[in-house]
């Protein structure tokens, strides 16, 4: 009796091993893959609280820059007239045209928020990063409030999102690929785009740290104001 229970036990487990091994090969036993973190959501999730004018109204001053506008003008005449000098046919296809005036190119697909249109053009997560994690975030900080401009400022954690562009960042569009490019100084764009919330308290100091107070003789056409003049500085002084 001691012999046959464990032979019949096996006998029996066998379908089991069967068709497990049978799953198996064919991707049955594969784990779904996990889901991203942080994905792109699109500006409009981030109208939700960035639309407040005692906030910063960041939305409404998006729209009226030509970030927004990135992708429609590749459609307006001047588009296509740039687009054919460069030998390219329809400018709304091209890689080579709409890595720079949408958002998320060639963005893997489970990186992307159900709702995202990339048709918006260069919304706020090509300078900011993905947005799912802060808005997230900033909604379950908030519980069941509704958006107030009356709220006070709320510091934002550095690996939330991206809180001020690197200078890295824009040059990835803003340089000599493009038919457009013109020198860019980061300080002086910095001043034409910035949609600063008014609630956090700055410094006259700190915010004239933002501007560039070269005017149209500024030296730093490709870096940040200052810095190449330090770099040229460093240089003299160790002979280079």
């Amino acid at each position: 009796m001691r012999r046959i229970l464990p032979r019949a036990f096996a006998l029996l487990s066998l379908p089991a091993i069967f068709w497990l091994v049978l799953l198996a090969g064919r991707g049955g036993m594969t784990a779904p893959p996990p889901k991203t973190a942080n994905r792109y959501i699109g500006s409009e999730k981030c109208k939700n609280c960035h639309q407040a004018k005692k906030a910063g109204g960041q939305f409404s001053k998006w729209k009226e820059m030509k970030h927004a506008k990135a992708f429609d003008v590749l459609a307006s005449d001047e588009g296509k007239k740039t687009a054919k000098a460069k030998g390219v046919d329809d400018p709304q296809k091209s890689p080579k045209c709409i890595k720079c005036h949408v958002t998320a190119f060639e963005v893997p697909a489970e990186q992307i928020a159900k709702g995202f249109n990339p048709k918006h053009g260069v919304q706020c997560e090509s300078c900011h990063g993905p947005g799912e994690k802060h808005f997230k975030a900033r909604f379950a900080a908030a519980g069941d409030e509704e958006p107030s401009e009356d709220k006070e400022y709320e510091e934002i954690p550095d690996d939330e999102i991206v809180k001020r562009p690197p200078l890295k960042k824009c040059l990835e569009c803003h340089n000599e690929e493009s038919p457009n490019f013109k020198d860019f100084c980061l300080k002086k764009r910095y001043t034409d785009v910035a949609h600063l919330d008014p609630r956090k308290s700055r410094t006259e100091a700190e915010l004239a740290a933002m501007k560039c107070g070269c005017g149209e003789k500024c030296s730093c056409k490709k870096g940040e104001c200052g810095e190449l003049e330090e770099k040229k500085g460093t240089k003299e002084k160790s002979g280079d």
